[in-house]
């Protein structure tokens, strides 16, 4: 028998925080930003999905919009404590990105400029502690208690938005380290969001309200974008303050970039 779970678990159990450093930290201890990402099942294949602007922080601005090839290093939250260190959490540290490019066939000229999608192979041999959740209170009461596992989004979850179903991102914004050593956030979830249009790469979506604070999305670039009925359509990419405005790639270019990846993978 299958069981029945809510929205709410699905959004918290497939929401990974991630860790943003400089190329050259192998440690991993000073962190210049925070993002988000989910685990993509895909026939026999597992993939962490994000937004390529969490891992080529500085190929996207208002004054430049292509590779600079500059990778900064991510690394997932897994909420698991080591038992010698009970106060400490560790992180797993990601690579072998796959990305994309637009080019400009009218101008050959012109540098390819990114796709705001980024996704890299996970082989269960390099991943050897489990991603678990931190514990997490809904306003309606719902509590979910530290140490679960997460889940994987299948490949039978993706689909198109529709205009008659509402759209949900949960995830941790105004992540910072306090007093040295001590994690802080705030679980945030994103409620009710309507799909509007296809717009080049992206799907738009409005918010119930106006976004008058930006830094209350940052930390959420790369989540998944959940339908009421647990569908996964997209990645958050982008959001504009003093606007409705959420800017989504579609699950449809991930899916794409997954083939290909897989592909690469299947040669090498």
């Amino acid at each position: 028998m299958e069981e029945e779970i809510s929205l709410h678990e699905v959004l918290v159990k497939t929401s990974y925080l991630t860790q943003i450093t400089e190329p050259d930290n192998s440690a991993f201890d000073r962190p210049v930003g925070y993002g988000s990402g989910f685990i993509i099942q895909y026939d026999t294949f597992k993939f962490f999905v994000t937004a390529d602007h969490t891992i080529h922080v500085d190929d996207y601005g208002s004054d430049v919009e292509h590779r600079t090839w500059k990778d900064y290093n991510i690394a997932i939250f897994n909420n698991y404590s080591d038992p010698s260190e009970p106060l400490s959490t560790l992180i797993t540290p990601l690579g072998g990105f796959y990305y994309m490019e637009e080019f400009n066939l009218i101008d050959i000229e012109q540098l390819p400029r990114p796709i705001d999608v980024s996704l890299c192979l996970m082989k269960d041999d390099k991943f050897k502690y489990p991603f678990l959740t931190d514990s997490v209170k809904f306003i309606n009461g719902e509590i979910f208690d530290s140490g679960q596992s997460k889940f994987y989004i299948q490949k039978e979850c993706f689909a198109d938005p529709t205009f008659d179903k509402k759209y949900f991102i949960y995830g941790k914004i105004k992540v910072k380290i306090v007093e040295g050593i001590k994690m802080q956030w705030e679980n945030t979830l994103k409620a009710s969001l309507a799909f509007q249009s296809v717009s080049g790469h992206f799907l738009l979506f409005n918010t119930p309200e106006i976004i008058s604070n930006k830094a209350e999305w940052e930390g959420l670039s790369g989540s998944a974008v959940l339908s009421e009925a647990g569908e996964c359509v997209g990645v958050l990419c982008d959001v504009l303050e003093g606007s409705r405005s959420v800017w989504v790639m579609p699950i449809s270019k991930v899916e794409l970039l997954l083939k290909i990846a897989i592909q690469q993978e299947k040669i090498i």
